[in-house]
C-alpha cells in the first residue's frame, strides 16, 4: 500500500493547493485508490486525507453518492449510449460535492467512435468536475484521449515492489540480463527500474521530493556512471510506456530499448 499511499499524498497536496486537474488517466491493474481520490476531494471533514464516516465518504465508498457517477459497461465495449449519459451527469448541477466524480472502468473497452464523443468533453470539462479514466493499457486509447489527461501510473496488482530488492535493478544497469520467472515478475521489475531511474533523476537533480522512494539511488549512483542526466528523463517515459503494454510487448525488445536510453 506505500505507493497508494503516495499517490494519495500527492492528491491531498493538490486540494490543499486548489491545483486538482479535471480529468486523470489512470494506468494498471488495482483502481482501488481512485475511489479514494473520490473521497479526498470532497471530504469536508479531514483537512489531509478523509474521514471514512461522513455522508460524503460514505456514499462515495458505497457509489450512491449523486455526485460520483461511474461508468462500467455491462458490455465489453463503451457505447455512445454510455457516454452520453456519463456527459448529462457532468452538466448536471453539483448536489452538495464539490467536484462532480465520473469514473470511467475499464476505458480500454472504449470504442473509436466512444472516445471521439468523448473528446469534446475532455476538451472543455465542466467547471467543477473531476474525470478519472481507468484503464489496464495506454496503448488502447486514441491518443487524443491521453494527451488530454494528467496520467497517473499504478503499481502492480499484488504489490512486490515494496520490499524489491535492487539488486536485480543494479545488475541490469552494469549490463547484466535479469531473469524473469513469468510476466508478472517481468513487470514487477520494470516497476521498480522506474522508481530507481526516477529516485536517481531526482536525487541528481538535488531535488526533496516527497515521492522519492528509498534512499537505493544513492547506491545506484555509487555504482553507476551516469554518461548523460537527460536520457534518464527520456528513460522514464520509455519504461512507463513500456510498463502500459507490459502484457503484450517483447521483454526482450523492451529491455533494450532502456539500456539504448541508459547504457
Amino acid at each position: 500500500m506505500q505507493i497508494q499511499n503516495k499517490i494519495l499524498n500527492y492528491f491531498s497536496l493538490l486540494k490543499k493547493r486548489g491545483l486538482v486537474g479535471k480529468s486523470y488517466l489512470f494506468i494498471g491493474e488495482d483502481f482501488s485508490c481512485v475511489k479514494d481520490i473520490a473521497k479526498l476531494i470532497n471530504c469536508k471533514e479531514d483537512s489531509d486525507y478523509f474521514c471514512s464516516s461522513c455522508w460524503d465518504c460514505s456514499n462515495a465508498e458505497n457509489l450512491t453518492h449523486p455526485d460520483v457517477f461511474l461508468l462500467k459497461s455491462e458490455t465489453l465495449t463503451i457505447t455512445i449510449e454510455n457516454i452520453k449519459e456519463a456527459q448529462q451527469f457532468l452538466r448536471l448541477k453539483s448536489f452538495r460535492a464539490q467536484k462532480k466524480v465520473l469514473i470511467i472502468q475499464d476505458a480500454q473497452n472504449m470504442g473509436e467512435a466512444s472516445a471521439n464523443a468523448f473528446l469534446k468533453t475532455l476538451e472543455e470539462p465542466p467547471k467543477n468536475s473531476f474525470i478519472a479514466i481507468c484503464a489496464s493499457r495506454i496503448d488502447s486509447l486514441i491518443p487524443t484521449i491521453v494527451s488530454r489527461c494528467n496520467k497517473v501510473f499504478l503499481p502492480p496488482k499484488e504489490d512486490k515492489t515494496e520490499n524489491f530488492s535492487f539488486t536485480r535493478v543494479l545488475g541490469f544497469l552494469k549490463g547484466e540480463r535479469p531473469v524473469f520467472k513469468d510476466r508478472k515478475d517481468f513487470l514487477s521489475f520494470i516497476w521498480s527500474l522506474n522508481l530507481a531511474i526516477r529516485d536517481v533523476f531526482l536525487f541528481s537533480l538535488g531535488r526533496n521530493n516527497q515521492l522519492l522512494e528509498t534512499s537505493d539511488c544513492e547506491i545506484i549512483l555509487k555504482n553507476i556512471k551516469i554518461k548523460n542526466i537527460n536520457n534518464y528523463c527520456k528513460a522514464i517515459k520509455d519504461i512507463l510506456e513500456i510498463y502500459s503494454a507490459g502484457a503484450t510487448i517483447n521483454e526482450n525488445l523492451a529491455l533494450n530499448l532502456i539500456k539504448e536510453r541508459l547504457l
